[in-house]
């Protein structure tokens, strides 16, 4: 707020300046500027470091240093705020940290898990790569006849976060009695999943029996187990409101085959023959199923085009594909620009665009439309009129297919790095960004109507 206001006192002396001359004024005079010299300075206590988890909560790994701006007369009031962010995102309001420092106070710190949550949660980048970031001091001036301009200084640090202490395996398979009898001679090899690089998720037809998950790691065989140390019989329990229910997260732990060979170890019993999708958590050491009665299964829209009671009635499962980040103003004659999403093996309702270091850069009010004509897997189920609906494609389809937008369908304000409620609707209602926010990753989940922007 502090910042805001100082600009409108800027502009006002300038404008004071400016009347006062009347036509006398000269565009070159900046006499109403204070000019004196700068003397702030930065430093960081590492250009790079490499965060550890087993680091003290409370210790500051990071911490950045600045002298004192100009000294000024006493009506000047000056303030030191302070901007931490990826350097890729350029302090955009919806992804930077800010802070105004106390009175006195020339230094700025961070701990681990702060460095850490702000990286992975906040700007959800990857543990597995170096983030580039940027720190920012600005001191300010309020007050005084003269507008004093701001000392800025900038730093950059390299930052790699630690990987969570988990069991990393070459390759994770699913085996058993529960596979074979399904496939006699192979097993199921399991797969990271798009939004977390420590689940492995998948859904696979097994029988009714036994069912193993051995991990492979530097040529050794190693298996994830109950945590309990006993086989659990896992539920097919009927859904519960029409809606697919999972079993509860087993705790689970790896460990060798012992010497009465893998039969010895404890597994996982399946009542029945289906689609079971398993979901194996690394990081917090768990295993959960869906079950057959509890399949999940893509999501299969109808929607009235235009919006309206009547006219054609489209029909389109939303898989992984092509959806359309869309503006309708000045982006394409109003079309969308196209991203490729992907489903995740967790849920094929959750749909995820991952910019892998790239980012889509918007400063428009925006929504996300499902398609951009007709050709785009849509079957026609009704159609009330004579038109020709492959006739009819681009700017117009684009402007009156079903797309997700906020809550309310009404324009509402972007928020990054947070689960927002979405709509699903013919619309053109939008997220509105506060100057231009760039988006590295962007999840849509369908089945409980969130959207999440990083």
């Amino acid at each position: 707020m502090k910042k805001i206001l100082l600009y409108l006192g800027a502009f006002a002396l300038a404008s004071a300046g400016l009347v006062s001359c009347g036509d006398d004024y000269d565009e070159y005079d900046t006499s109403y500027i204070l000019d004196n010299d700068e003397t702030m300075t930065l430093t960081a206590s590492s250009a790079s470091i490499e965060l550890a988890e087993d680091t003290p909560l409370d210790e500051a790994v990071l911490t950045f240093d600045w002298t004192p701006a100009r000294q000024m007369p006493d009506d000047y009031v000056l303030t030191y705020i302070t901007y931490l962010d990826l350097k890729v995102n350029d302090f955009a309001s919806s992804t930077v940290i800010r802070n105004v420092e106390n009175d006195g106070v020339f230094s700025r710190s961070y701990t681990t898990e702060q460095l850490q949550n702000y990286i992975t949660e906040k700007w959800a980048r990857s543990t597995a790569e170096t983030a580039t970031l940027t720190f920012k001091v600005v001191a300010t001036w309020e007050g005084g006849t003269q507008y004093v301009m701001p000392e800025v200084r900038t730093l950059d640090v390299d930052v790699l976060p630690y990987r969570p202490n988990v069991f990393e395996a070459d390759r994770v398979n699913l085996d058993g009695e529960a596979v074979r009898q399904i496939m006699p001679s192979m097993n199921y090899t399991m797969t990271t999943t798009p939004e977390n690089e420590f689940i492995y998720a998948g859904e696979f037809n097994m029988a009714a029996g036994r069912m193993t998950i051995p991990v492979l790691q530097d040529g050794a065989t190693m298996y994830i187990c109950p945590a309990e140390g006993t086989t659990v019989e896992v539920p097919d329990t009927e859904s519960a409101d029409g809606k697919p229910v999972a079993t509860e997260a087993y705790s689970a732990k790896v460990m060798s085959i012992p010497d009465g060979g893998e039969e010895q170890l404890p597994a996982w019993n399946l009542p029945s023959e289906g689609y079971w999708r398993v979901i194996i958590d690394m990081e917090n050491e768990t295993v959960q199923f869906y079950s057959p009665k509890n399949r999940l299964e893509p999501a299969t829209v109808q929607f009235r085009y235009e919006g309206q009671p009547t006219g054609w009635l489209l029909e389109k499962t939303l898989l992984g594909g092509t959806y359309y980040v869309n503006t309708m103003t000045g982006w394409d004659s109003w079309k969308g620009k196209a991203y490729s999403f992907v489903a995740s093996q967790i849920d094929p309702q959750l749909l995820i665009w991952d910019g892998q270091g790239s980012t889509i850069d918007v400063s428009e009010k925006f929504c996300i439309k499902i398609g951009q004509n007709i050709g785009e897997g849509f079957t026609v189920v009704e159609q009330t009129d004579g038109r020709d609906p492959n006739g009819d494609a681009g700017m117009n389809f684009i402007s009156k297919c079903y797309a997700f937008v906020p809550e309310g369908n009404e324009d509402a304000p972007l928020q990054i790095g947070q689960w927002m409620p979405m709509m699903q609707v013919v619309s053109n209602k939008k997220w509105q960004p506060e100057g231009t926010v760039k988006i590295s990753r962007i999840q849509i989940d369908i089945r409980n109507n969130q959207i999440r922007f990083n």
